[in-house]
């Protein structure tokens, strides 16, 4: 019986410490830095969001059918004789697999029966044939016939796969569909495949970097993506800059480069062709480091054609996904996509198992974001270890609001390419009281002149409830165009799409009523806000962090394909999705409570035109008469310079640390990069806070390297190891660290690093750990979820008379938790009167509120009714889910690293994916697909789809028809995105296979 392989989803004491500046000139022994390999976990496979999302702009030419497809991606002379999937795995594939294992075809239903037994049992026929019952050795021939083998089984594999749709494709005249209802118009990203006789073959073709852009070329590019630019991006031609910005001697010379264009010039694109060349041309892995989880899935999704037809690979690294380490493939080259965070957890990775070298290229999109607080310490830190580590990667780093480009090329050693194009024009606008002002930049500055006045026909009512005529510059351009309206905060922004409801005209409200029928069904069902369900009956919605996941992604669809016009948002849509307006109208300046910067004013502003959605672009920034003087100031202040954060509040005492810094230090000394002294100060020289020094605020390296040091020994996360006692130049109690001195990471530092934490925080879950394995209550999972709930609590406080009345109503694994954490009937009392509770810290408190939103989730209540009895918004609730299903994975991969932690880890591996989506086991899977969430998920399992495979096999017609609501390119959607799950399996079983033939010929 072939055994089926299962893939996952995947008390520090005080201490005297004295740094000893001894120079020393045996030093150059000490500035070697060689990885430390350690054994490779097991990895989860790769996560499937590889379809490409379409929105309807209107045109309707089909896809042309005859477009080459790279050799090697689907063989059509197979594909020819397949009528169905079963029919061909019984006839062509059990064919292939009887050659590889009699014993596993018979039993080859399913992609996922191919485990490692195929080739274990396979191995062991060749090898006894060969010697004689001498399993420890294996001949030459025996392993070059098994490899053929086995490499001949996987691509007729992937094959079959792709060929599934060979039937649909040939009786489909046009690939995507237009006439479904626009909540599913999900397109399908598939091309029509021709074999060509005379075709050449181009899996193997290398282009000379010299001749990147002749005629047999497109911009250095195999010819074939000519034609997959145009199918999918409708792009012919580049602009002037973007040829000249990829002929550019840095690039050419692969030297590093920052380019700077304003928002919506086209500067991803230009990143796209240099990671195809890295890929295709120069066979390294590139990998795109981007801000935002949905950027990270849309470029997933637009990406994906490409590395179907071009061979390559696309691998998302975003909350819980991807590999840590990437999976080693030697057939394919990759794109990581990837957060910022898991950037640099990949890279770190990396660096451990020696393997750096594979990346070639590093591309940063919103490179402005490394001055920011928080995560742009963690870029600082990644973009550093790069640069220390090796200088053959090239970096790329672009931006639209960068204020000091020289400063920030000097510290990636970079050269400068900045333009000042926009495809569409941008019309700028002030409304100073009824006086609508337009702003003119100049050399000189800003200025503003008069345009018109406003005169709308408003009731004294009307003017009464609109002072500021929000209504009358949204009627401007509504229906027919889209607006953008940039609020404040979040009830602002409910508030004021309240308010364009009331004032819009009925030509607004008879617009695409259909339509806006079914976005409003679809959003009551995901448990919307009765407010919301009702403003998309007149073509208005608000859009903000409060929302779940599923109202946005409807939301964000809909204003697309113009069924809704208006959308009023908070400022961090701006930089988070990518949804351009004809219109964008800034509300008032301020951001939350603080006073809109010139970065924030350019992301808003950008998202006005675009090209091929609208001729011109306007924006209008509405200002009261005492805001305009310090506005004024504002726009032609000039872009603030983006400063380093990593020493962010770091004290010369040292009782404040700043945590990116120590980080950096840590990470550096576990991975054997930095592990003196001498290497560590070379380190921060390399770092942006070294490079760019603030003039008031000048930066001691020295002075940070040695306070970093001692609070990791203080800590308990690094251990002193002094090589070269005999030259103390300090007294000391405890330790003393010399420029010889080698420092090591201790357990604790070892385990923080694995779990990818602050040390603070491993050091609490430790703490918690240590409790709780003394009285752990397993009546249900209430108390492993209160473990893994944020420790900042996600800001949530709750009111404690609605907590008395959540305590009322414990069960009896709640209550004995509840006790366990310290919180008693005496605390529940003094919540209901009021009376402040000194026994249990607050952050406990908080945390076991969460925890018991996390336990009604887990019992797969709804999550409109979690929202409801928690009083938290739905978008909240999702994220902290989220983020406790991210640090359940932390902690499990922790407590790997510490042997008496076994327990807890294994407690911890079912935890972290069943808390992913807080779902039925038997949903977990389909869940996996894009754009499924439960209710799809739900709908798919009643009507006998209980796996990937099904949809696989599915067709469109049967898939709609027994799913309700369902469009064909919402079928077709989900029926490729499985196709695409089947294949990457195929892809992690042949990287296994490769493994174990590496490690063979060890």
């Amino acid at each position: 019986m072939t055994k089926k392989r299962r893939f996952g989803i995947d008390r520090s004491l005080q201490r005297n410490i004295h740094i000893l500046d001894i120079e020393n000139h045996d030093l150059a022994s000490s500035n070697s830095r060689p990885m430390s390999p350690l054994d490779k976990p097991d990895d989860p496979p790769l996560p499937c969001n590889q379809i490409e999302y379409l929105c309807d702009s209107g045109n309707t030419s089909s896809i042309s059918s005859n477009i080459p497809c790279s050799p090697g991606v689907l063989d059509c002379s197979v594909i020819r004789n397949i009528e169905k999937w079963e029919s061909f795995v019984s006839r062509d594939l059990n064919t292939v697999l009887n050659e590889v294992s009699s014993t596993v075809c018979r039993e080859f239903n399913e992609i996922e029966s191919i485990s490692d037994d195929i080739f274990y049992s396979k191995l062991n026929q060749e090898c006894s044939q060969i010697n004689c019952g001498n399993n420890a050795l294996l001949t030459s021939e025996c392993e070059k016939t098994f490899k053929e083998k086995v490499e001949h089984t996987f691509e007729v594999v992937n094959q079959s796969i792709c060929g599934l749709e060979s039937k649909e494709n040939q009786a489909r005249s046009s690939l995507f569909e237009t006439k479904d209802s626009f909540l599913l118009d999900i397109k399908e990203s598939s091309i029509v495949l021709e074999e060509k006789d005379n075709q050449p073959k181009t899996s193997n073709l290398k282009i000379v970097e010299s001749k990147l852009c002749d005629n047999k070329s497109f911009y250095g590019l195999p010819i074939i993506t000519k034609s997959l630019f145009k199918t999918y991006r409708n792009i012919e031609k580049f602009y002037d800059w973007q040829e000249e910005c990829l002929n550019l001697d840095a690039i050419r010379n692969r030297h590093n480069l920052i380019y700077a264009l304003p928002t919506s010039g086209g500067k991803t694109l230009v990143a796209e062709v240099l990671m195809l060349r890295e890929v295709l041309n120069r066979k390294q892995n590139a990998l795109f480091i981007l801000p935002f989880v949905a950027i990270v899935q849309e470029k997933i999704w637009s990406l994906s054609p490409f590395a179907v037809q071009l061979e390559f690979l696309v691998e998302e690294y975003a909350g819980g996904k991807g590999h840590i380490p990437p999976k080693k493939r030697r057939k394919k080259n990759s794109i990581y996509i990837a957060t910022i965070e898991k950037g640099l957890a990949l890279v770190r990775s990396l660096i451990e198992f020696n393997r750096l070298d594979e990346i070639g290229l590093i591309v940063v999109d919103e490179l402005h974001l490394i001055g920011e607080p928080g995560r742009g310490g963690t870029l600082e830190t990644l973009l550093s270890t790069v640069i220390f580590a090796t200088k053959a990667i090239q970096i790329v780093g672009m931006s639209a609001t960068i204020g000091n480009l020289p400063e920030l090329a000097r510290f990636l050693k970079a050269e400068v390419y900045q333009q000042d194009f926009r495809p569409v024009q941008l019309k700028e606008y002030v409304k100073l009281g009824d006086v609508l002002h337009k702003i003119l930049w100049s050399s000189e500055g800003m200025e503003i002149v008069p345009d018109r006045q406003l005169a709308f026909n408003y009731s004294a009512a009307g003017a009464r409830l609109d002072p500021d005529w929000l209504g009358g510059l949204v009627a401007e351009v509504v229906p027919k165009g889209s607006c953008l309206v940039f609020c404040p905060t979040k009830r602002n922004c409910e508030n004021v799409a309240s308010l364009l409801c009331k004032l819009q005209r009925r030509e607004m409200a008879t617009h695409r009523c259909v339509d806006r029928e079914a976005l409003e069904t679809a959003l009551r069902a995901d448990g919307a806000s009765g407010d919301l369900a009702r403003a998309v009956r007149f073509g208005v919605a608000y859009h903000h962090a409060g929302l779940s996941s599923d109202e946005r992604t409807l939301l964000e669809h809909a204003f697309r394909s113009g069924v809704i016009s208006v959308l009023c948002c908070t400022s961090t849509l701006a930089a988070g999705v990518n949804l351009p307006a004809q219109r964008v109208i800034i509300r008032a300046p301020l951001v939350g409570r603080d006073f809109v910067t010139l970065s924030a004013y350019r992301q808003m502003v950008g998202r006005a035109g675009r090209a091929g959605v609208c001729d011109i672009g306007e924006s209008i920034i509405i200002s009261s008469s005492s805001d305009w003087p310090r506005l004024c100031s504002v726009l032609g202040g000039g872009l603030a310079p983006a400063r380093s954060v990593l020493a962010q509040h770091t004290s010369l005492s040292g009782l404040s640390r700043s945590t990116a810094l120590d980080g950096l230090v840590l990470s550096a000394i576990a991975l054997k990069m930095a592990n003196t002294r001498p290497l560590v100060r070379e380190l921060l020289e390399c770092t942006l806070m070294a490079t760019v020094c603030s003039d008031n605020s000048p930066i001691d390296v020295k002075q940070l390297c040695d306070e970093s040091i001692s609070s990791l020994i203080k800590g308990g996360a690094v251990e002193v190891i002094n090589r070269d006692s005999h030259k103390p130049v300090v007294s000391n109690r405890d330790y003393v660290v010399y420029n010889t001195s080698e420092l090591a990471v201790s357990t604790l530092g070892k385990a923080a690093i694995k779990g990818c934490m602050e040390l603070s925080i491993a050091k609490q879950l430790l703490k918690d750990l240590e409790v709780a394995s003394q009285s752990l209550v397993l009546m249900g999972s209430l108390h492993l979820l209160y473990l893994v709930t944020p420790h900042d609590y996600a800001g949530i406080r709750p009111d404690y008379r609605h907590y008395y009345s959540l305590y009322c109503n414990l069960d009896e694994e709640e209550v004995q938790t509840a006790k366990i954490l310290g919180i008693t009937e005496m605390n529940a009392i003094r919540m209901m009167t009021g009376k402040p509770i000194t026994n249990v810290p607050e952050k406990v408190l908080c945390r076991f509120y969460l925890a018991l939103m996390l336990h009604d989730l887990w019992k797969q209540v709804p999550f409109p009714a979690v929202a409801d009895k928690y009083c938290i918004p739905r978008g909240t609730v999702q994220s902290v889910m989220s983020s406790s299903a991210s640090f359940a994975s932390c902690a499990h991969r922790m407590c790997e690293e510490l042997e008496q932690l076994w327990s807890f880890k294994a407690l911890f591996a079912e935890l972290a994916p069943r808390l992913q989506h807080c779902a039925a086991p038997e949903l977990s899977q389909l869940m996996e697909l894009p754009a499924v969430k439960k209710a799809r998920a739900l709908q798919l399992l009643r009507a006998g789809y209980k796996r990937i495979e099904d949809l696989a096999k599915a067709n469109v017609e049967d898939l709609t028809s027994a799913i309700m609501h369902l469009s064909r390119t919402a079928a077709n959607h989900l029926i490729s995105a499985a196709r695409m799950m089947l294949i990457e399996k195929v892809e992690n079983l042949r990287a296994e296979a490769e493994d174990v033939m590496e490690e063979l010929n060890a």
